[in-house]
């Protein structure tokens, strides 16, 4: 996995996994998308990013993609055997994603209030890039990347605040 090009070389992450003690990096969404290759294990980190769920596993959010991927067949992109969402299609997915994940009975307050404001963030953006003179199809990476996310992994990570856990 690249994660910068300089004008020498490339710089190459490993996934981090128990072993990786003290070498753990951030990931975004967007990184994610762009390394889309058509492989599975680059299509699942990536669905993983946006759902929270293994690609693998059979989810009411898979089912609504795929309705998505037939009801809006000019809002898909083929990577592969897998397809990424753009337009109305992604928002459409990722609105409903976040509307069952704030009326869920299992999740406390403080999470319900994050996922209001990253519906009225995904919104947001939808709304300005199709109020476009040149309307702009988002992808579901693009609509749902959370830059204060990013920020507070970084800062985690770089104040030592992530730290591997022994499974004994």
């Amino acid at each position: 996995m690249k994660l910068f090009k300089s004008k020498s070389k490339a710089i190459v992450a490993v996934k981090a996994d128990a072993n990786s003690d003290g070498n753990l990096r951030f990931v975004s969404t967007r990184f994610l998308e762009s390394e889309l290759d058509g492989s599975e294990s680059t299509f699942e980190d990536y669905f993983f990013s946006i759902y929270r769920y293994s690609y693998k596993s059979s989810s009411d959010v898979k089912t609504l993609r795929e309705q998505l991927c037939n009801d809006y067949p000019t809002n898909v992109i083929r990577v592969g055997d897998y397809f990424v969402l753009e337009g109305e299609a992604a928002y459409l997915s990722l609105s409903s994603y976040y509307k069952a994940l704030i009326n869920a009975n299992h999740i406390g307050e403080d999470f319900r209030e994050y996922y209001v404001e990253r519906l009225a963030e995904i919104t947001k953006k939808h709304n300005g890039s199709q109020s476009l003179p040149i309307p702009i199809n988002l992808t579901e990476g693009q609509l749902s990347y959370d830059s204060r996310v990013e920020l507070l992994a970084s800062i985690a990570l770089n104040y030592g605040q992530v730290v591997a856990v022994d499974k004994d």
